[in-house]
Order: C-alpha cells, then structure tokens, then sequence
C-alpha cells in the first residue's frame, strides 16, 4: 500500500503549491521529505512568486493589534470591504520562558519581520513567519525602552545576494543625570552575528532626532520624517542621505500635525499628510526615490476630513490601492472611547466607509500595518 513518503517529488509540490501560507508550517510536520522540500530553494522562489501573483489580485498585509500579529485578507470592494485575519502568525515565545510575548513594534523588510517586545527595557527578534524561524538579537549592553530601529539589507555588489541589517537609534535623553545618558547609532548584521558603532554623532542631525518618527523600509533602505524633511538611511553605505523635500511646503507644517510614510508596492513611498487645525489631508506616492534624491507625482488624494469624519488621525497609518483609487487608514473609533479598531476606506468624491477591526483590548495600542510576502532569507 502507498504512504505518503512514496508519492513523487513532482507530485508533492501540487500539494504544497496548493497550501495556503498560514497552514505551511502543520503540513511540514507530515514527514521529513514534505518538510525538506518545503524549504527546498526552488520551491520557496516559486511559492514567493505565486504569492506576488496572488497580491495583485487581493491584498494580504501583515497587522499588529493589541500586541499580536495577524496575517489579513483585505478586500477593498465598493460594495462590501472586508479586512479579515487569515491567521495569528506562529506564537513568538520567549526561549528562557512558557509565556507568549507581546510585541509593541512591528517592521517589514524583504519579507522579514523585526519585532520590538514590549517590555520595560524591550528586546528584538527577527522572524521569518515562512519558515517560522526567530533570531532574539542580544544587545552590546542593554537596550531601552525609549530606543528605535529599522531594518533594511545591504546590497552586495555584482550579486543577488544581499545582508539584512537592524539599525538601532540608542537614545536615553531622559536619564536622570547627564552622566547616564546615551546617544548614538549601532548596527547589527545578522550575517555575523555581531554588532558596530557607527560614526554618527548629534551634530549630524541637532536635537530634531529626538522627534523621528517610526521608519519605513522601501527596497533595502529605511526612510524617515524629521521635522518637515525626509531622510534616507542607506544599509549599503552604513549612513544618512541628504535631507529632502516633502510635496507640501514646510511652512505649512505644524508641530501637532500627522504626517506618517507607507510603501506602494516594492519600488514607491507614499506619504500622508494631515493637518491639525483644519484636518485638510493630503497624500502624494514618489514618482522616484533613491537614497540622496526624490520625487513626487501629482496629489493622490485630498481630503477634508472635516466631513463626513471630523476628527484627526491619531498615527496615520495607511497604506493605499492604486487600482482601487483609495487610502486605507488605520486608527480607533472616536465614537466608541477608542475602544474598537477600525480602518477607515476614504477615496475621491466623498467616498468613505469603515471596517471594523475588532475590539481594542489596549487603550494605548493602536492597530499597525504593514505589506507582506514570503521570504527565502534562512535566519
């Protein structure tokens, strides 16, 4: 009688072609050959390629809601939108303890997830959810909770190879006494296992850096708004590009207004833009950007949030749909005392409607989103 170890090679990747990313992992348990071939290089580049087919047609992001992880379907239909979990992503457990960690930072890069814990001091973690592999990454001394960081991949060059990185901005301002704080750049290989200090000191940026807000990584680098500027940090240079324009001019900017960054695709930066007083809201996608120059197509989407919402984003997450001709943002309901996630579908000629998320179990935790594809990086 035939087992299933018995069954072809050709045979067995229609099987696994077939199995939905979430479920890969149950399926690898099945028997040795099902789990060798399921992180056989041939079949991952295929597998990563049905998926970007498959993105094209209907979204799938990954999401951070009351300090979990979800893997989300996302149809933008005028009728009926729908953003549902396929999946919570594999449980991320502490190696020295039986608790299931809470995460309070989510970045996305090449298909890797770096993950800040939400801890007093935090720790990091790279995951491959395809895989289901972690890497907890030790810091030099210590981390805090007031530290940031990025990732993003050095480019090699006359190869396809590349090297992921974390970017750390170590920042303790607030310490007690001047003697006890900390100011400075690290930068982790995952290739070596070790970190570095970079030479980039405080006069390089003035005291705007104590306002970055969370990077976005876009095809390796990792961008920032400071202030009214845009700023790229280039992995493959290990330093800071030249500060440049945002679409709108800086003297419109107010230190209270909302301005986060989102990627279109895996070539163009969005950015949104709304202000405080007159919740006017504009977003605008990059025509070209490269580390040390950018620009920016003609307006996206202007809005005046005043009707039919009338109330500022409180983080301004979002990504958008060319196809679709919408913005999807992420926040909490203002009319329930923020205790619903809801992401908000605004679009030309007044369209706008809600999805509700599910309940926001954490007043301070607001629902964070990001693109995703399956990764063959081995971490």
């Amino acid at each position: 009688m035939a087992i299933i170890s018995d069954l072809s090679r050709d045979l067995v990747e229609e099987v696994l072609a077939r199995v939905p990313l979430t479920s890969l992992r149950a399926v690898r348990f099945t028997c040795k050959n099902w789990n060798d071939l399921s992180k056989d290089g041939s079949f991952i580049k295929k597998k990563i390629v049905e998926a970007k087919k498959k993105q094209a047609k209907e979204f799938e992001v990954i999401m951070m809601m009351n300090y979990r992880v979800y893997l989300m379907s996302v149809n933008l239909s005028n009728v009926d939108p729908s953003i549902k979990p396929k999946a919570k992503l594999i449980t991320l457990n502490d190696i020295s303890n039986d608790y299931q960690v809470d995460i309070s930072t989510v970045f996305h890069c090449d298909g890797l997830l770096l993950c800040v814990t939400k801890d007093i001091n935090s720790r990091l973690v790279v995951w491959n959810p395809y895989f289901g592999q972690t890497r907890w990454i030790k810091p030099r001394n210590s981390y805090h909770h007031m530290d940031k960081y990025a990732l993003g991949y050095e480019k090699k060059m006359n190869s396809s190879n590349v090297s992921h990185k974390v970017l750390r901005f170590v920042d303790n301002y607030y310490a007690y006494s001047p003697e006890s704080q900390i100011y400075g750049f690290e930068l982790y290989s995952l290739t070596s296992n070790s970190w570095k200090v970079l030479d980039i000191t405080s006069s390089d940026w003035g005291r705007e850096i104590k306002f970055i807000r969370q990077g976005l990584s876009l095809k390796g680098n990792t961008w920032y708004v400071i202030d009214d500027l845009l700023m790229c940090f280039d992995f493959t240079m290990e330093r800071f590009g030249p500060r440049l324009r945002l679409p709108f001019p800086p003297s419109r900017l107010q230190w209270d207004d909302t301005i986060t960054l989102s990627s279109v695709g895996e070539e163009q930066l969005a950015v949104l833009y709304q202000c405080a007083y007159t919740l006017r809201t504009e977003i605008w996608v990059t025509s070209k950007i490269e580390p040390n120059e950018v620009s920016w197509n003609t307006l996206f989407l202007l809005l005046d949030m005043r009707h039919p919402t009338g109330f500022q984003f409180q983080t301004g997450n979002f990504f958008i749909d060319l196809k679709q001709n919408v913005a999807v943002v992420f926040d909490k309901d203002k009319d329930v005392s923020n205790t619903r996630s809801i992401a908000y579908i605004i679009g030309k000629k007044g369209y706008f409607k809600k999805v509700d998320l599910g309940e926001s179990t954490h007043p301070d935790c607001y629902p964070l989103v990001c693109s995703y594809v399956p990764s063959s990086v081995q971490i």
